[in-house]
């Protein structure tokens, strides 16, 4: 039977996640959050380097092809297999409390959340337009019974940005109204520390001319750290290796994090009832082949609220060169759901590659089509 555990990591100092844009002089690069594969990689390495894995033999097998948990198989001693097929899920941004056990998971607001501009205290959700009809409405991508998503007040609205409290995100998945205090701002939680540098002539350790660039740093505020979960296989046993491992690198700029095990954090999950209808929201973003659709929902979704895309790549240091540039639809947007499919998965992603690297997590609540 498989576990599932917790992990805590909290900077040592600010942080680097830039996206994959070219950088060069003049120009300034600021981080955003970590995406799952950066903090999936993070954690994957510590643990190949804490068994002493042959990463020659690991990033050969992968040249050739094999998959990542072929290639740890081909470079790691039998009784460390495991570490190939664990599944990382997250991360997320989270407060500590009172104690250190004490921690609040938070996750992005839901795309349908939005407040009133003259009273930002009353807050409201978007909801599937009853029959679907709409003068001029077409459908994306002609795909026909797909309902636009609309707000029965008249008040002038605008979307609530920011992340919700764990109170917060098990009332909005119960289908109720969202208090205002259990929403926090982003500049509650982390802000960016921007700094100056000049680029270097290896040859003269000069200053290079018209080479000067800014980075702007990940802060994160006082008791705020990021989580994430680990799910084992079952030959991982207790997963007594994380206790070994102290402090990972994390991001760019040789930055790092310490690590902590901790108890998983309670996520609340709701199912319908009697004529309630089910809907997702999805808490890290994933890639479909579909673009906006995932393909486990493809005949069950009524409405969407999907707020743009995520642009990503990254660094193969197994393959020693870059990957190829993707499009995510982002963390909190929101598939309303006409039922669950009868297959059901614990993510929407759509290879075993970023399942395991914790793209496509979700929650499941409810809606009522009135």
């Amino acid at each position: 039977m498989t576990a599932t555990i917790g992990l805590c990591l909290e900077p040592l100092d600010v942080l680097f996640f830039r996206d994959g844009r070219p950088f060069t002089g003049a120009e300034r690069s600021v981080s955003g959050l970590p995406l799952p594969q950066t903090v999936a990689g993070a954690i994957r390495t510590a643990l190949l380097r804490s068994v002493d894995c042959d990463f020659w033999k690991l990033g050969a097998a992968m040249k050739t092809g094999a998959s990542f948990p072929d290639a740890v198989k081909r470079s790691c001693v039998a009784e460390h297999h495991w570490i190939g097929d664990l599944v990382v899920r997250g991360p997320q941004l989270a407060r500590r409390g009172r104690t250190n056990d004490d921690i609040d998971v938070l996750v992005l607001v839901p795309a349908i959340l939005h407040r009133e501009k003259r009273s930002p205290e009353r807050l409201h959700r978007l909801s599937p337009l009853p029959n679907g009809q709409l003068p001029g409405w077409n459908p994306p991508d002609n795909q026909k019974g797909l309902r636009p998503l609309w707000l029965k007040h008249l008040p002038a609205t605008e979307p609530v940005s920011g992340f919700l409290t764990r109170r917060g995100l098990e009332q909005f998945l119960r289908g109720n109204e969202v208090a205002a205090e259990d929403i926090v701002p982003q500049d509650a939680l982390f802000d960016f520390d921007y700094r100056t540098g000049i680029g270097i002539a290896p040859d003269r350790l000069v200053a290079e001319e018209s080479q000067i660039f800014g980075r702007g740093f990940l802060a994160l505020k006082e008791k705020v750290f990021l989580y994430a979960e680990i799910v084992l296989p079952d030959e991982a046993r207790d997963g007594a290796l994380f206790e070994e491992i102290k402090a990972i690198p994390l991001g760019g700029e040789g930055r790092h994090a310490t690590l902590r095990r901790v108890a998983p954090f309670p996520w609340p999950q709701v199912t319908p009832t009697d004529q309630q209808k089910p809907l997702l929201l999805l808490t890290t973003p994933c890639a479909f082949q579909a673009g906006w659709k995932p393909r486990a929902l493809d005949a069950h979704v009524v409405s969407a609220a999907v707020p743009g895309s995520l642009a990503f790549s990254g660094w193969d240091l197994a393959r020693r060169g870059p990957k190829p540039m993707r499009f995510a639809v982002p963390a909190g947007s929101v598939f309303f759901l006409d039922s669950l499919p009868d297959r059901w998965a614990q993510t929407l992603a759509e290879s075993d590659e970023d399942r395991q690297q914790g793209w496509g997590c979700f929650l499941t609540g409810v809606w009522t089509d009135e």
